[in-house]
């Protein structure tokens, strides 16, 4: 039963990796080609953004119809000459996904560590409009 042997595989690792208290490996594509159809795409290309001082992608982050709060607006303003640039840096540059995409409808919540050595916890929500996801509240 090759199947069975895979799939007990899989359940050992994953207790493996809850008893020893690790965070879930996740994919994060980080790129200033972000792909709207993934909500790991947009947060990722914030992280890009940080990482590297590309921004021009930010402004296409945040919801078209308007509904992203005042943090999440700063975010996709940002750029390396704005004043809250460095702090910017510091909290995304290494920031990291926590774990995969909660997906409820036509939202979506994010959990990652970000800020001085990734030890700061957070969650980032995306509103899905016409199939893309933007960036709503932080």
């Amino acid at each position: 039963m090759p199947g069975y042997t895979a799939v007990m595989m899989c359940r050992a690792l994953a207790l493996c990796a809850v008893l020893a208290g690790c965070a879930e490996d996740v994919h994060e594509p980080r790129s200033a080609d972000v792909d709207f159809r993934d909500p790991k795409s947009v947060i990722g290309s914030v992280f890009y953004a940080a990482e590297t001082g590309h921004t021009g992608h930010l402004a296409a982050l945040c919801d078209p119809a308007g509904g992203s709060d005042e943090d999440t607006r700063r975010i996709c303003a940002m750029h390396p000459g704005a004043p809250d640039w460095k702090s910017f840096r510091d909290s995304f540059a290494s920031a990291r996904l926590n774990g995969e995409p909660r997906v409820h409808g036509d939202r979506a919540r994010l959990d990652f560590l970000f800020g001085p050595g990734g030890r700061s916890s957070e969650t980032m929500e995306l509103v899905r409009r016409d199939g893309r996801w933007y960036l709503l509240d932080f």
